[in-house]
């Protein structure tokens, strides 16, 4: 009887999922689109010269890029958590892994406080540690 129970609630999960798939793709279509005309329009203002992008553009097309490898990242690991019915630990700590690495790249450092910079890096000795661990785990400390 509980299984009959359970068997609604996680096909609906799925179904949730799925739509969440789907929802990342089309996210990932549309900000490739908008980073694409970004990086165009970028390059065709005459501010300094032409064909010349300078380091804000850069900072936010690099952001944009890094968000998009975030994203696909993040629909691969829905997608074996769908399939698999597991949860991939490490593929959700590489997500973990860009996601902060993104903000570290386009920080503004001259406009961080100190508070901040800390807590960023512990959060990524913290994901660091996670990973070692789990990966140890995965593939044994022998190999």
């Amino acid at each position: 009887m509980d299984e009959k129970i359970m068997h609604y609630p996680i096909k609906v999960a799925k179904y949730v999922l799925r739509f969440m798939i789907i929802m990342l793709a089309l996210s990932m279509i549309f900000g490739a689109a908008h980073l694409t005309y970004i990086w165009v329009t970028s390059l065709l203002s005459p501010d300094p010269i032409y064909f010349v992008l300078d380091i804000h553009e850069l900072f936010d097309i690099y952001g944009m890029i890094l968000i998009l490898v975030v994203g696909y990242e993040l629909m691969k690991a829905i997608s074996i958590i769908l399939h698999s019915e597991k949860i991939p630990f490490l593929q959700i700590l590489r997500i973990a892994i860009i996601a902060i690495s993104n903000k570290m790249i386009t920080l503004d450092i001259h406009k961080t406080d100190f508070n901040t910079l800390i807590g960023l890096a512990s959060i990524m000795v913290s994901i660091g540690v996670a990973y070692f661990c789990f990966n140890q785990k995965e593939y044994g400390a022998g190999e």
